[in-house]
């Protein structure tokens, strides 16, 4: 399972952030409209959080999201998540719900399983074959990002709504 979300240090070696998005979309931030969907895993429960991943090329394969604490060790790694869900990749955005545990602040960490083998392909030097995304779509240098960079509020009236871009 750790070669899920094997999105760790090397990994990101040497990968831009993608194309410059609007300034609040860039943040994971959208409006309430988009968020307006219906899918099998919203059921309107406490700490219910809308996921929209945007930039999905093909409709094949599945959308895997991880949900992580606000905690550095085991951020990005299979050892470190609370929750997994997995559903049909759609283009150009697929959309769907997971629920936090409580309220407070998470990090999501997504990839799209483009050929369905159930892991995170990685090239021949370590660097993502399949296309991935972090919440608030943090700037990606030499390394990944630190937990804090993105976090993301859930509360449990409100929940949490969030875009994510896959680069």
């Amino acid at each position: 399972m750790v070669k899920r979300i094997a999105i760790a240090t090397g990994v990101f070696m040497a990968i831009g952030a993608g194309a410059s998005l609007a300034e609040d979309k860039k943040n994971g931030a959208a409006d309430d409209a988009a968020f307006e969907f219906t899918h099998v895993s919203c059921t309107g429960a406490e700490n219910e959080i809308r996921i929209i991943v945007d930039g999905v090329v093909r409709p094949q394969g599945r959308v895997t999201a991880d949900l992580f604490p606000n905690k550095e060790d085991g951020f990005l790694r299979g050892r470190g998540r609370i929750e997994q869900v997995s559903f049909a990749a759609k283009t150009p955005q697929t959309k769907f719900c997971m629920r936090a545990p409580e309220s407070g602040q998470f990090a999501i960490a997504v990839y799209h399983d483009e050929n369905a083998n159930g892991d995170f392909d990685k090239n021949g030097i370590g660097l993502p074959a399949e296309p991935w995304g972090i919440s608030n779509n943090p700037k990606i240098r030499f390394g990944p990002p630190s937990v804090d960079k993105a976090l993301f509020d859930v509360t449990p009236e409100n929940g949490a709504k969030i875009t994510i871009s896959l680069n």
